[in-house]
């Protein structure tokens, strides 16, 4: 997990016009700034992918925000503070650009992905018009919010196609540096994650600890994010198991990890 925050108050000098803008006809490709193209080929060939939780919204608020309270699908009040939710792709700068001009001032924008450099200089311009914008990239999959605080002024960008080769922007050398680092982490765990399932799929014996392992898993994530412990466990061996999948031993009822054997 990475957060990294851009923000107004840090002398940014970021000089940007709609007339340097580059557009495109289709989606832009991985930039080997921000990933290992040999990964990313490994990472796009997992036919079933293991999705390990289906709580990303609420792990990556958990970590900048203490009061969440969801008011509908699309709004939030996170810190006394209401915030707009807004999906985004590669293929809707436009549509993305006009959600960030309505009543509301705090946005959260989500995106599955910080694989593609358009994306990057994108957010980095937002940090002109917000006091502050924070890139929070999930522990667990591939996720991140972009949280846009407190609009200063209206985002005066004239964009005329979704698609967008190059805004022509240099983003923070730093920043692309601690991206690449979190998508290569990311891509070289989950690429091993997949490698170890097909492997214990491969022989009947071990499925049973698989489906074992992904559901005691998908419950340690979901305690995690939810703040959840259990702490009246005596860790009983019957309840212990090794993890191939987490590399450690994990308790399946209060859901410790350990990286060394427990004696009892």
């Amino acid at each position: 997990m990475s957060i990294l925050t851009i923000s107004n108050n840090d002398n940014l000098d970021i000089h940007f016009e709609e007339s340097y803008i580059t557009y495109s006809n289709s989606n832009s490709r991985p930039s080997k700034s921000l990933i290992v193209p040999e990964m990313y080929t490994l990472f796009k060939s997992i036919k079933d992918p293991l999705i390990l939780s289906d709580s990303l919204f609420l792990e990556c608020i958990n970590y900048v925000f203490r009061s969440i309270i969801k008011i509908n699908e699309n709004v939030y009040l996170l810190d006394q503070e209401s915030y707009k939710i807004v999906n985004f792709t590669d293929k809707k700068f436009k549509t993305i650009n006009e959600n960030l001009n309505d009543k509301y001032i705090n946005y959260i924008i989500i995106t599955n992905d910080l694989f593609t450099y358009p994306k990057i200089q994108y957010f980095y311009i937002l940090a002109n018009y917000f006091e502050s914008v924070d890139i929070i990239m999930s522990q667990i999959m591939s996720y991140t919010l972009i949280i846009c605080k407190k609009r200063i002024k209206n985002l005066n960008i004239e964009i005329k196609n979704n698609y967008i080769k190059d805004f022509n922007v240099k983003v923070d050398e730093n920043i692309i540096k601690c991206i690449k680092t979190n998508n290569t982490t990311f891509l070289e765990n989950y690429i091993n994650v997949n490698k170890k399932i097909s492997n214990m799929c491969s022989s009947l014996s071990n499925v049973s600890n698989l489906n074992r392992e992904i559901y005691t898993i998908n419950k340690y994530y979901k305690a995690f994010i939810n703040k959840e412990c259990n702490i009246d466990c005596n860790c009983k061996p019957n309840f212990i198991f090794y993890s191939d999948i987490l590399n450690c031993y994990i308790c399946e009822n209060c859901l410790v990890l350990t990286r060394l054997p427990l004696i009892f």
